[in-house]
């Protein structure tokens, strides 16, 4: 029985930098959050470049093949982005490019050259090639997985990394070395001051929009940053979350948080 193809969609509003040459790997391995030298072909791993004050300046995800180095990168920033790895090279031996023939793919079924993309635990697969047939976003996936996003939930030097879960994908490197900005996020991890989270949030009617406050009797415990039917997202302070007996909600409707085990505040560690 021949089973049908899988539907890949082109994302929208994604851009395809490559970076490639014999000394590729290492220029990204200094600069980002994410560990790209033990990033194998058939991987996807998400990252980020930082600010000296360790808020996020951009995310991307990283596929990688031998010398060279694919970040699917948000439209907006990837022009800028493209220039900071440019003044980050120095005498490297490596090209930054902008591939305009190249598309950001994605499928809720594996496809060839495809990846699992590790925030979705298996139910997303991306990739890099040419543009597909149909052009679909994936916001709505995202916001119903509790997955935030650059320039719906969040933009330039806002937040940590760690308020939008980057760690727990699996998109900071602890133990690869030195990145920018990485003394001001190891200090938070390794301190236990991770108070803040992305979480997914549902309610019974419609979710308010991006800005509602969402309050815990009459304390505010975070903010609603995008929302699509009855699910959404929102920035929570994790403390005042866990010290309240109140039910939360939003614009007068109660609602449901979801706090994973993996995004629960750590205990203050020794050494990251």
């Amino acid at each position: 029985m021949e089973t049908s193809a899988p539907r890949i969609h082109t994302a929208p509003a994604r851009t395809i930098l490559s970076v490639s040459g014999p000394e590729a790997r290492a220029l990204l391995q200094r600069v980002i959050t994410a560990d790209v030298e033990t990033l194998e072909p058939g991987q996807c791993r998400p990252g980020a470049l930082l600010t000296p004050q360790g808020k996020l300046a951009v995310d991307f995800l990283l596929f990688a093949d031998g010398e060279t180095v694919w970040l699917d990168v948000p439209n907006a920033p990837a022009e800028a982005l493209a220039k900071r790895l440019s003044m980050f090279k120095l005498r490297a031996k490596a090209e930054i490019v902008i591939n305009t023939d190249l598309a950001a793919l994605w499928s809720e079924h594996p496809f060839e050259g495809s990846a699992e993309d590790p925030r979705f635990g298996g139910t997303v697969h991306r990739g890099v090639g040419e543009q597909a047939g149909d052009t679909v976003s994936i916001d709505v996936l995202e916001i119903l997985h509790g997955i935030p996003a650059f320039g719906r939930d969040y933009g330039e030097a806002e937040i940590f990394p760690t308020d939008v879960n980057l760690d727990v994908y699996g998109g900071i490197g602890w133990k690869k070395g030195c990145f920018i900005g990485q003394e001001v996020v190891s200090r938070m991890k390794r301190r236990g001051t991770i108070r803040k989270r992305s979480l997914s949030l549902s309610f019974s009617g419609d979710a308010p929009a991006r800005g509602t406050p969402v309050l815990a009797g009459t304390s505010t415990i975070g903010e609603i940053t995008s929302s699509h039917g009855h699910d959404a997202i929102a920035l929570i302070r994790l403390d005042r979350l866990e010290a309240t007996s109140e039910a939360p909600q939003a614009d007068g409707q109660t609602c449901r948080i979801d706090v994973p085990e993996n995004l629960r505040p750590d205990a203050p560690a020794g050494k990251v």
